[in-house]
């Protein structure tokens, strides 16, 4: 009898042991992988660093062995000078809360399986847009504890000699801010809003009225097309008399990090030039096609204004924008305006059938690439090809096939960059932004997907979110408010200006960025390119937000989200 106690007094002792060892295990930043998670048909993969793994768990809530696993050796990744090694667990479809065990002695973050697990993700990211909102305050209904005071009213901006104009001011109210800082800027405006219409007009019902809770819920429009419009609005008043567009509105200097409220230097419209006039052109021509059966009268305005300042850029066909000497603000500036006109007679010619904009088209080939850094410079030639893809009904069938065609070998050509890359991204190089740069090429391959439906596409741009989301070289989710591993100190003014601890959630971080442009007020603990990031307030080069990295990523989320299911 005594024997009998002895022996289950011993057995309880082993399964305490047992649990407690389990509980034991310590998160390892060595294991990087999604830290959202997953779809349960969806792609599934983590890499392993700094260590030469043999096998991996996948566990359960309650440490139970749902999976196990072998790694494969992808080799030294020479951007960020590891050994990688990468776990498969894409058979596993289970709807449930997992983390994976490496050998039974390390732990990954958790993660999820389930249906739309990029829902909540995919409207945080867009209402960072309702939070970069200027000449308004973000009231708490909306904004929660990122309430704030109204600042910027842009009432009466001042012309700065640059625009063309000496004296008078301009009522300018309304927009975004365009990044950590408070200025306003056509060109990156249009990119961003242009690629969030994109979604649109693929998926008119992607987010349905009061989804995102803003000022404009509940009138019957879809609420992301409501948060376009407040921009659209914003940039419609930038249009000059003759046609020609207003480079940017901001002041002679960048504040420092203070709130809307607090704002007291001077605001100027300054420039005017072909970029800017071609890319207003371009997103309102776009626009105008989308909002046709919601506000008719709204809609002939945008393409009337679309047409003007296609005219005047027509007329004014080299007119690049520097920053004047006494201007220190982001500049946004271009010389070569080919692909600004090519995605801008795209969008007339689909909006208006106007033949005169195909002509162009037919005579001014782009090259079918994907330039990588600077997207409100670069992309714009794609913002074209995407709506011509769109829209091949307006176009003739040889046309259609080779704009198709040459689309394929650029989302196939970025399939054999993800193939032969250790963390299985199509990114090498690391440079502004390349945060954006990644969504983009995720970007080419759902639209590739949406072409042919082949699953190899949207795979592509799964692994491209894994990134984004923890499997990369910093182990940082890089959406703000999301994660274990989060983005605490990103290069944001209202996010460090509230009190708040924690940064107003759905921003994309830049990511790293080789050039470090920084390095004088930041110290970076790598020299490698893919882990050139700090999370850090003063590192403008590797974390601030803009709206041209969150653009693409509501493209990509919104688009996984209407194919995932």
């Amino acid at each position: 009898m005594k024997k009998g106690i002895l022996f289950s007094i011993l057995s309880l002792l082993i399964i305490v042991s047992c649990t407690s060892e389990k509980k034991k295990i310590p998160v390892s930043e060595s294991i990087r992988i999604n830290q959202i998670g997953f779809y349960p048909n969806s792609i599934k993969q983590f890499v392993v660093v700094d260590s030469i793994p043999t096998s991996f768990e996948v566990l359960d809530e309650q440490g139970e062995v749902v999976f196990e696993g072998k790694f494969q050796d992808n080799g030294i990744w020479e951007q960020s000078g590891e050994h990688v090694f990468l776990g498969d667990f894409s058979s596993f479809n289970k709807v449930g809360t997992y983390v994976i065990v490496v050998d039974k002695k390390e732990k990954s973050y958790p993660f999820e399986i389930k249906q739309e697990i990029y829902n909540e993700a995919f409207k945080a990211s867009i209402k960072s847009f309702y939070f970069q909102r200027a000449s308004m305050p973000i009231e708490e209904q909306y904004g929660g504890i990122y309430k704030r005071n109204v600042g910027h009213l842009d009432d009466t901006c001042l012309f700065h000699p640059s625009s063309g104009k000496n004296e008078g001011t301009l009522n300018s109210p309304g927009g975004w801010y365009d990044a950590g800082d408070y200025g306003k800027y056509i060109v990156n405006a249009a990119l961003s809003t242009g690629q969030m219409l994109n979604l649109l007009e693929q998926f008119p019902t992607v987010v349905q009225d009061s989804a995102l809770n803003i000022p404009e819920s509940g009138n019957g429009i879809s609420d992301l097309w409501d948060e376009l419009k407040y921009e659209l609005d914003w940039m419609l008043t930038m249009q000059d008399t003759d046609g020609g567009v207003y480079h940017k509105l901001t002041g002679k200097n960048f504040s420092g990090f203070i709130s809307p409220e607090d704002y007291n230097l001077d605001r100027y419209i300054i420039g005017k030039g072909t970029a800017a006039t071609l890319n207003f052109a371009a997103v309102l021509a776009q626009a105008s096609r989308l909002y046709k059966n919601i506000d008719s009268v709204w809609s002939q305005k945008a393409l009337d204004v679309s047409e003007k300042a296609w005219d005047w850029a027509v007329k004014n066909n080299n007119v690049p924008f520097a920053n004047p000497d006494d201007v220190k603000t982001g500049e946004y500036g271009d010389a070569e305006f080919s692909d600004d006109f090519y995605w801008a007679a795209a969008e007339l010619y689909i909006s208006s059938k106007n033949e005169k904009y195909l002509t162009y088209l037919q005579e001014n080939k782009e090259p079918y690439i994907h330039q990588l850094t600077n997207s409100w410079k670069f992309f714009v030639r794609n913002m074209g090809f995407h709506s011509l893809l769109e829209n091949k009904d307006v176009l003739a069938e040889d046309f259609a096939n080779e704009l198709t065609n040459d689309h394929l070998k650029l989302a196939d050509d970025i399939l054999e960059k993800i193939s032969k890359n250790p963390y299985k991204i199509g990114l090498n190089l690391f440079e502004w932004g390349s945060n954006s740069d990644v969504l983009n090429q995720a970007m080419i391959l759902c639209i590739a997907h949406r072409l042919t439906g082949e699953e190899k596409y949207i795979e592509g741009a799964e692994q491209i979110t894994d990134y984004i989301f923890g499997k990369n070289a910093t182990g940082y989710c890089f959406l703000t408010g999301f994660g274990s591993k989060k983005v605490l100190f990103p290069h944001h003014r209202p996010s460090h200006s509230d009190g708040i601890e924690n940064p107003i959630p759905g921003f994309i971080a830049g990511g790293p960025n080789k050039d470090r442009q920084d390095s004088a007020e930041v110290t970076y603990e790598s020299d490698f390119p893919a882990k050139s990031y700090m999370d850090v307030q003063p590192s403008y080069a590797s974390n601030e937000v803009c709206l041209n990295w969150n653009a693409p990523a509501v493209y990509v989320l919104g688009y996984l989200e209407q194919n995932r299911k």
